[in-house]
């Protein structure tokens, strides 16, 4: 194993460095308010879909067990592993991609319908 030390430098700045350096500092907290607002949109609206996407595995589940289907039969049919299979069903945090719900909706009979409907008033 080959050991590295970085060295570090000490290189003065210019005072054009400096002030272009406090420029963008300057820019970057002037845009911090807008850019946090973003974020936090960005956060709640994948996490509403990620609920969506659960609650479409949860009622996967109930139709598995409905049928009688195992995991480990469903792993045959899918393809899928049973730990993730598993982990999909039960964890909420689980991101699932349309594909893998469309997979398990087949292995079950089923299949997925997506539809856009209006958006709730808040």
């Amino acid at each position: 194993m080959i050991n590295r030390n970085a060295k570090r430098s000490n290189r003065k700045l210019t005072d054009a460095e400096r002030r272009r350096i406090n420029a963008l500092r300057r820019q970057v907290e002037a845009e911090r308010p807008e850019i946090l607002q973003k974020a936090r949109a960005f956060k709640k609206a994948h996490a509403a879909a990620a609920a969506q996407l659960h609650e479409a595995f949860v009622l996967l589940k109930a139709e598995r067990r409905s049928l009688g289907i195992s995991l480990a039969e469903l792993r045959k049919r899918t393809g899928i592993g049973q730990s993730a299979l598993s982990r999909l069903e039960n964890d909420a945090e689980a991101n699932p991609t349309i594909t893998t719900l469309a997979r398990v909706a087949e292995a079950l009979g089923k299949r997925i319908v997506i539809q856009l409907v209006e958006k709730p008033q808040s």
